[in-house]
């Protein structure tokens, strides 16, 4: 299966995944549908039963097309001369499932929320005049356990131990270590402790809260715990490119079950525990959240706060940090395009290999290695490629490129086209390893012949 082929399959199932927690908007937790706070009277208004019906057939509808541009694109990814612009277009395609589901959840939160206006059901127009904001104090004082950060050190410990039997890829178990730590850091920081206030029964405000204090801490340390296996499976299966591939994609794949599964369980529960709520008092923000997705509140000196449905966390844009974030997780979406053009340049570019000048020249797209022909210890052709694992770089059917690691010849330094052997096998007097070979096969055996017999 082609490379291009894994890319587009890889996330054919990202809109599944998207439709089945919007479809779940759909149903009412804690007095809220897709973004809007309503009474418990509105659960059986025709109109806004409509709404929600329209909202469903278009989330379906959306996700049948993006599904299946996905899997057609994954089919025609086996035609090689079309690898350049399935690319470009695979990163149109994330931008798209990224976007389209949240317009057309927005679309319909800007329905439902003109319909609250007309009926009035805003809060300030049921009496009074003006917002109600209601605290739970007595539940929010309410003791509980926070998770150790003892067991973060544990699981950063564990990801180093393979640093001190593979001294050659210290770097690559750092990285992971860092990022158990980084996920610890996100944990504390972005843990909040307001209480889930939905109306002015107590009992309910501290079930919810401990149900999302339990259910955040669990997919944290699943996630730190993910980088712990990561690094063992460095460790473990570096000489078998599949087993490197299954042991860091189970990880992964791991915590987007439970992340997932938390996610859904969260918002049954909460659906559940407040079916009868919404009659007397009951909290309305609408008016701080955007389409019911952005959060603004210039009161809330917070950055981060909980989302109102499910476990997740928002960014408050009323600060100038969230909108700083904002703005560069907006730009990184725009910028995918540009990622796609780049990729696909990698894609159609040749790799050459040349000696001019005294040294080897050996180049694809951005990568480029020269190698002065008086550091040359040995040359050697070879006929089949090692089994060899990435540190860093890139890899597909028609190049490899970057740090790899192999057990026959340890670390080595990549540039080559898998498909068109022979291939050149040079170390050097500073104890390097490179292995090359140009798309054009006559290119490689000319440098071999123009480096001299005593080299080989």
């Amino acid at each position: 299966m082609s490379t291009v082929s894994v890319m587009w399959l890889s996330c054919s199932w990202i809109p599944l995944l998207a439709w089945w927690v919007l479809r779940n908007s759909a149903r009412f937790k804690k007095n809220i549908v897709i973004g809007v706070t309503l009474p418990h009277e509105a659960r059986d208004d025709g109109q806004v039963v409509a709404i929600l019906t329209n909202y469903r057939r278009q989330q379906l509808a959306c996700t049948i097309v993006l599904v299946a541009v996905a899997l057609a694109c994954a089919a025609a990814g086996t035609l090689r001369a079309w690898a350049g612009p399935l690319i470009v277009c695979w990163t149109l395609w994330i931008l798209a499932a990224c976007v389209v589901p949240e317009t057309v959840f927005a679309l319909a939160n800007h329905k439902l929320a003109g319909l609250k206006d007309e009926r009035g059901w805003r809060r300030e127009e049921m009496g009074r005049g003006r917002h109600v904001t209601v605290a739970d104090i007595g539940a929010a004082a309410q003791p509980y356990t926070r998770v150790s950060g003892i067991w973060f050190v544990l699981i950063c410990a564990v990801s180093l131990v393979p640093a001190l039997l593979d001294r050659n890829n210290v770097v690559v178990y750092l990285l992971f270590a860092a990022c158990v730590l980084m996920v610890w850091v996100t944990f504390r920081w972005c843990y909040r402790d307001r209480s889930e206030v939905v109306d002015d029964n107590t009992t309910l405000t501290q079930t919810l809260t401990r149900i999302r204090r339990r259910a955040w801490a669990r997919v944290y340390l699943v996630m730190a715990a993910s980088f712990a296996l990561m690094s063992w499976a460095q460790l473990l299966f570096r000489g078998s490119a599949d087993l490197y591939l299954i042991g860091m994609m189970l990880p992964c794949a791991v915590l987007g079950i439970v992340a997932f599964a938390t996610e859904m369980r969260m918002r049954g529960l909460q659906e559940r525990l407040t079916k009868a709520s919404g009659e007397g008092l009951y909290v309305d923000e609408d008016d701080r959240w955007i389409f019911g997705i952005f959060y603004y509140n210039p009161d809330d000196a917070k950055l981060m706060v909980n989302e109102r449905v499910g476990v997740n966390t928002s960014i408050n844009l009323a600060r100038p940090a969230g909108k700083a974030i904002m703005a560069a997780l907006a730009l990184l979406l725009l910028c995918l395009p540009v990622a796609g053009a780049l990729m696909a340049d990698d894609f159609g570019t040749p790799v050459t290999l040349e000696l001019s000048g005294q040294a080897i020249h050996a180049r694809h797209s951005l990568t480029s290695y020269e190698i002065d022909m008086d550091d040359v210890v040995s040359i050697e052709l070879i006929d089949q490629l090692p089994q060899m694992t990435r540190t860093l770089g890139g890899a597909a059917e028609t190049f490899l490129e970057g740090d790899f690691s192999s057990e026959r010849y340890g670390t080595l330094k990549v540039c080559l086209d898998p498909e068109v052997g022979p291939w050149l096998l040079v170390r050097t007097g500073d104890g390097r390893t490179y292995l090359l070979g140009a798309s054009d096969a006559t290119q490689t055996k000319a440098v071999l012949e123009e480096a001299g017999v005593d080299r080989r």
